[in-house]
């Protein structure tokens, strides 16, 4: 039952849903996962062979000379805790607590060991494995061995995600996020085995362990065991039914010799399960098992990971060195907190609304991180009004008075040192209103001014005004997405208050030009961007989305521009036009907020937004016209032949042509007379690659153009 891939795992632990009528995730998404590394890095499969061999010797090994080691395996962790200051920012004492079971895992001293059956409860395995926090970060300065970081990105979990990875070589990088990402919806938690990642991918780290917050530090048996799992995958074992995606479906193996052959277990707990072989009863409540019983390691599943522990291949050998532990302050047993350590507390923030108006009361919070905080003082701007709050509460609430940008401070302190964040995070907007019809070119360079840039992450991309690309113009506003390193990254550009007091109920409209393009071809249909249009009258306490695209060849509307930053030029084939109506709520109403919301992946390139126009303002620009009164192509998008239908007002001498979104034209479709009224046009795109195109129509003076899709 070998399988000569190793599988990168990416699998549901907990199984409380089935058992306690609970919301989680379900499946396992293994093959896919598995398939996708293999197919972009087969050179790994080398590394999966070689560690395979190694095991095979290590445990011939251990047979022969069944002596253990006189001290345990120890591996210092780092938890990445990625939080938008909800309960995804779980607290020091749910890290310990979870410290706690994983090590009773990995010792055999769980109290649930006690129901194991007769049939296994000679075979229950200790690791001889022990994790400790690590108490000095890779800069040599004290830790906790917990890092949080204040990120939009928590929601949109995967390997792009794994921010501020510690050298995995020294640390077993835990992070910990609120929700998967769409492609990773089904689990709980994944991790990798160490072939499967032992080199790395334009210099990341992905090796170690992502866990959304719900399978950290719980005290449900059905949720417990998902760190030592993961753990488990990391020290290369596999699921008690081999490398299948699905338990229940197959018989399958996990190379291991004392657990049965198995199709495995999903959210039951089948004690007297016999599956494959028929001789005995499967191990249903292994810990590698999906089972709602799954509490023990055997001892065959204890030599092979040792045997991953003691092979080179992803750093595991160095991990437990004697060297390494003093490097990394885990030489010595450890109790949480630890009351000896000299770590001094990291400063930071949240805040609970970024774009207010004067008067409106923001909550801040304090999610310092690396030490606990023994005191805290906040400082506030001349007009800041903190009513019953205190400058040393966790989460004062405050009002502004003035508009504009407000900088914060906050020191923390412990007995060790202190610490101090300065942010300006949150904007107090102009009481003034802007009145409606309403169009905005960025044109001025003072268009910055009223609309606001929000960058939620305070990374390197945002919304900024350029004058280097516009729909029919030099200005607009642009997002350096091909800058962006994480996907989920959410920014904003945010309206001043607009008054809808003058607008027809018939023209409650919002509409805007934008030009977007993806570097990578081959994630357009997954990719996680996405852009959104919301308005609010009440200052932005609620919001309601009037728009949402999300991904694809309909997001992209300018393809793949793989060659650098993408720049599209003025005319109407790179810009896209977004209408959506104004709810009737909104009408005779000041003070209306609006914001177009874009959330950043990794293969996107820049986004680029123009020409917002509310109300149906006449002060926009002007488009080329041209006989042509209307245009389809059928079927689109098409892998083959496509008819272009064409509506003529009038007779008129015109080139058509398959144009490519940097303007280049890759084929001529017709040149000749296009009669008045109704003409069919067929074309092939045999031999055309795949992507974005448009079909443009011109006669020299004007053009118009639709877009295509070559699958």
């Amino acid at each position: 039952m070998k399988n000569v891939y190793t599988v990168v795992l990416l699998c549901l632990i907990s199984i409380a849903g089935f058992a306690q009528a609970q919301s989680h995730p379900i499946g396992c998404l293994a093959g896919e996962m598995s398939q996708r590394q293999y197919d972009l890095h087969p050179e790994r499969l080398v590394s999966e062979q070689l560690l395979d061999s190694f095991t095979r010797a290590f445990i011939r090994e251990k047979r022969a000379n069944s002596g253990q080691r006189s001290g345990p395996y120890v591996v210092p962790v780092v938890f990445h805790i990625i939080h938008d200051a909800g309960a995804e920012d779980l607290t020091d004492s749910i890290i310990f607590l979870e410290m706690e079971h994983w090590n009773q895992y990995a010792s055999a001293t769980n109290p649930e060991l006690a129901t194991v059956v007769p049939a296994f409860d000679t075979l229950i395995g200790n690791t001889n494995v022990e994790f400790r926090l690590a108490q000095i970060d890779p800069d040599g300065h004290c830790t906790n061995g917990i890092e949080r970081i204040y990120s939009s990105t928590t929601y949109d979990g995967d390997d792009n995600n794994k921010q501020h990875p510690w050298p995995r070589e020294k640390y077993l990088n835990i992070w910990v996020i609120k929700t998967m990402s769409k492609a990773n919806n089904s689990a709980l938690a994944y991790a990798y085995y160490p072939g499967s990642v032992s080199s790395y991918t334009n210099n990341d780290i992905i090796d170690g362990i992502l866990v959304m917050s719900d399978g950290v530090g719980r005290s449900s048996s059905y949720e417990r065991p998902t760190i030592a799992h993961e753990s488990g995958h990391w020290m290369n074992l596999k699921h008690t039914w081999g490398d299948t995606n699905n338990p229940g479906q197959d018989c399958g193996d996990d190379d291991v010799d004392d657990t049965p052959p198995t199709k495995g277990d999903f959210g039951s707990c089948p004690l007297n399960e016999i599956s494959c072989d028929t001789s005995r009863i499967a191990n249903v409540q292994n810990i590698m098992n999906y089972s709602s019983c799954h509490i023990m390691f055997t001892k065959g599943q204890v030599v092979r990971a040792q045997a991953a522990l003691s092979n080179p291949i992803s750093g595991r050998s160095n991990i437990w060195s004697q060297a390494n532990l003093l490097a990394t302050g885990t030489d010595q047993p450890l109790t949480y907190p630890n009351v000896q350590s000299c770590a001094i507390p990291v400063a930071d923030f949240a805040a609970n609304m970024r774009y207010v108006c004067t008067g409106q009361n923001v909550k801040f919070t304090d999610v310092s991180w690396n030490a606990e905080v023994q005191s805290r003082r906040w400082s506030f701007p001349s007009d800041a009004d903190t009513g019953t709050s205190t400058t040393s509460d966790v989460a004062p609430q405050v009002s502004f008075s003035l508009p504009g940008w407000k900088e914060v401070t906050l020191s923390v302190t412990n007995q060790n040192g202190t610490a101090q964040k300065v942010k300006s995070m949150v904007y107090v907007c102009d009481a003034n209103s802007v009145l409606a019809p309403y169009f905005e070119g960025f044109e001025d360079n003072t268009a910055s001014d009223r609309w606001i840039s929000v960058n939620y992450d305070n990374n390197n991309t945002y919304f900024r005004r350029v004058t280097s690309a516009g729909h029919y113009s030099g200005a607009s506003q642009m997002l350096n997405m091909y800058n962006s390193r994480l996907d989920g990254d959410i920014d904003e550009l945010v309206s001043p208050p607009i008054d809808m007091n003058n607008v027809d109920i018939s023209q409650m409209t919002f509409s805007f030009d934008y030009s977007f393009a993806t570097y990578d071809n081959n994630h357009m249909s997954d990719s996680l961007a996405a852009l959104s249009l919301y308005v609010s009258k009440d200052c932005g306490l609620t919001w309601n989305r009037l728009y949402f695209n999300e991904g694809g060849h309909n997001l992209y509307n300018a393809g793949a521009i793989t060659n650098g930053p993408y720049t599209p030029g003025q005319a109407d084939e790179y810009w896209k036009t977004v209408t959506a109506t104004i709810p009737a709520t909104y009408n005779q109403y000041t003070g209306v907020l609006f914001k177009i919301t874009a959330r950043s992946a990794r293969s996107a390139n820049h986004l680029y937004v123009d020409n917002i126009n509310i109300g149906q303002s006449t002060a926009g620009i002007s488009r080329v016209s041209s006989a042509v009164s209307d245009m389809t192509i059928q079927p689109n998008p098409t892998q083959g032949i496509a008819t272009l239908n064409i509506m003529s007002s009038k007779a008129n001498d015109a080139t058509i042509d398959l144009v490519d979104m940097t303007g280049r034209a890759v084929k001529t479709i017709y040149a000749g007379q296009l009669p008045a009224g109704e003409r069919n046009i067929t074309f092939d795109t045999q031999g055309i690659s795949s992507g974005i195109y448009l079909v443009r129509v011109s006669d020299g003076k004007a053009s118009v153009q639709r877009r295509f899709v070559k699958l």
